[in-house]
């Protein structure tokens, strides 16, 4: 069978995919379909595409298909260990840099909850300083390490496994603290599209009855690890959400602002430590 004729199978999904799942079967770059698209394969590549084509029917996202994402103009791994990178948190990563630019050469930032490392890496590479990134699951600071050796900064992130700051030493401060940790709450799982339900890890998806279980953990304990005048932002999922974290933040003495997302919609709380 020819990559023209496999093409053209499984009409049911978008051509762009079929496109995506054929150049990761065949190890060949996408825009080099076409010109072998006369290609006579073998058995086997022709079995694997079409498994992974049913795959893709079930409802498997691409990204976990082809084990790769992109986000802020970078090609990240991914697997089933971490969440797909959403375009939303790219805002996080460019309030964060800009901040970060304005800094000394020293200054300590901290990714918490960093999944498969793409707001830390970005952090790191894009503004050439030392990143620490946290996160609970062994397997997605797997992902993490692999994506820093990609993108060239692995000399410059240190992973730790622990649930939120519990392995941090009292006298490691940081200047700016970044999380994207679950905000999905429980009443909203049954609601989700069944790609992100059925096959992104729950552990980084659901944050408690209001969503914001793991942010209220970390937020009382911000002080313990942050110098004074410091940044924190967060990565939350609406104007509730967003009015419930600015409380906490104020009542722990930090000024607040809220920015919307490309939709509208309240995504990111960004705060500096002003007052004890």
């Amino acid at each position: 069978m020819t990559v023209s004729k496999l093409l053209s199978e499984a009409q049911d999904l978008p051509i762009n995919e079929r496109i995506s799942i054929v150049s990761f079967a065949l190890s060949i770059k996408k825009e080099d379909i076409f010109i072998r698209q006369d290609e006579t394969l073998t058995d086997d590549k022709v079995e694997l595409v079409r498994s992974l084509f049913e795959e893709r029917k079930k409802g498997k996202p691409l990204a976990y298909i082809i084990r790769h994402k992109e986000f802020f103009s970078e090609d990240f791994f991914v697997n089933e260990s971490v969440l797909i990178p959403r375009p939303e948190t790219e805002i996080l990563v460019e309030q964060a840099i800009d901040i970060i630019k304005n800094m000394k050469s020293d200054t300590k930032v901290l990714d918490v909850g960093t999944g498969s490392g793409v707001i830390g890496i970005i952090i790191a590479k894009h503004t050439g300083r030392d990143v620490f990134c946290l996160d609970v699951s062994m397997g997605a600071l797997k992902v993490a390490s692999i994506n820093s050796e990609r993108l060239g900064v692995k000399h410059r992130i240190t992973f730790i496994c622990a649930d939120l700051l519990s392995a941090l030493k009292e006298k490691e401060l940081f200047h700016v603290i970044v999380a994207n940790l679950p905000y999905i709450r429980r009443d909203e799982w049954k609601d989700l599209m069944k790609d992100v339900r059925d096959f992104e890890p729950e552990v980084a998806l659901l944050g408690g009855s209001d969503g914001l279980e793991l942010y209220r953990r970390l937020i009382n304990s911000l002080k313990g690890v942050m110098v004074k005048n410091g940044w924190f932002l967060c990565e939350i999922g609406g104007a509730e959400q967003a009015m419930m974290i600015s409380k906490l933040l104020k009542e722990e003495g930090f000024n607040t602002s809220i920015i919307k997302d490309y939709s509208g919609i309240e995504r990111i709380v960004k705060s500096q430590w002003i007052s004890s």
